[in-house]
């Protein structure tokens, strides 16, 4: 949601066009500007204030509590002529929501961060889990210094000017690694987790044998693209709350598609229970085409 905060006619009637144009992702905040201000900021993911941008800074400044939390902020002039990004560019998406706001106001955006002033793509905005040093290694594009880019798993990246090798590295990898000095982690969502569970079995104990697995494969959670299983566990509660506190979607093969695939370690108890001789194995096959681990 967005939440919009006026504090004058100017900036209210601007305000409600907005509020018109996007009338199920917006949300007017009345009263007292501080106090409106506050509300929408812990219950908004953006904010957009008709304020100058000194005030709105005043005002949030008290507010901050990270960037990977807070909510992106764009201001707009009492003559609507910018949309300002002000708080959580990239993180917040308060750069492509000024863009959106500029473009139905007619006003100009104003988009500060250093990589989009020349161009160049955030790495927190590559849509992939970052760790490291994304601040320095950023610079270090910006600056032009020699930064390596070391993919251990293909994935598509949009154009940057990175090197064979140099100080400052990028990272792609779904290995289980911590990021080194000078270093950033991208993982792309490369990996697939077969499962089968016994009817009704909890999603503590699911959710361990995934996490378990991953680990002593040496492989990041933070890699991972679904869960796989067969048609006839679509609805098995422990499998879906799995998927589902892990953040992934849970993806279902049919016991004639999974039969057909050629496995490591076959079996007779799933072959009696759903038809298939495999499920684990063969739904990591099929979703993510190499089998890494074998089934536990």
């Amino acid at each position: 949601m967005i939440g919009l905060i006026s504090a004058t006619a100017a900036g209210a009637a601007a305000r409600d066009r907005l509020a018109a144009a996007w009338p199920d992702r917006t949300r007017v905040y009345e009263g007292p500007v501080p106090d409106a201000v506050r509300s929408a900021f812990a219950e908004c993911e953006q904010l957009v204030c008709f304020l100058a941008t000194g005030a709105v800074v005043r005002l949030v400044a008290p507010l901050l509590a990270g960037k990977t939390s807070d909510p992106g902020v764009v201001c707009v002039d009492e003559g609507g002529r910018f949309a300002v990004s002000l708080l959580g560019g990239h993180g917040g998406g308060a750069n492509d929501l000024a863009r959106e706001v500029a473009g139905l106001l007619d006003a100009e955006p104003v988009v500060t961060t250093a990589t989009d002033a020349v161009g160049l793509p955030g790495l927190d905005t590559l849509g992939l889990p970052v760790e490291g040093d994304v601040a320095a290694v950023s610079r270090a594009l910006l600056d032009g210094e020699a930064v390596a880019l070391r993919a251990e798993v293909a994935w598509p990246l949009p154009p940057l000017p990175v090197a064979d090798e140099g100080r400052y590295t990028i990272r792609v990898t779904d290995r289980l690694v911590e990021p080194a000095e000078r270093e950033v982690l991208l993982r792309p969502p490369t990996l697939v987790v077969g499962v089968g569970a016994s009817k009704d079995a909890p999603v503590e104990e699911v959710l361990a044998l995934v996490e378990d697995t991953l680990r002593e494969a040496g492989l990041s959670a933070a890699s991972l693209a679904e869960l796989a299983t067969v048609d006839a566990k679509a609805e098995e509660p422990g499998i879906v709350a799995a998927a589902r506190r892990l953040g992934v979607p849970l993806v279902t093969y049919g016991a004639g598609e999974l039969a057909r695939v050629e496995v490591p370690n076959p079996s007779d108890a799933p072959l009696d229970a759903v038809g298939t001789p495999s499920v684990a194995e063969a739904a990591a096959l099929l979703g993510g085409g190499e089998l890494l681990v074998p089934k536990r």
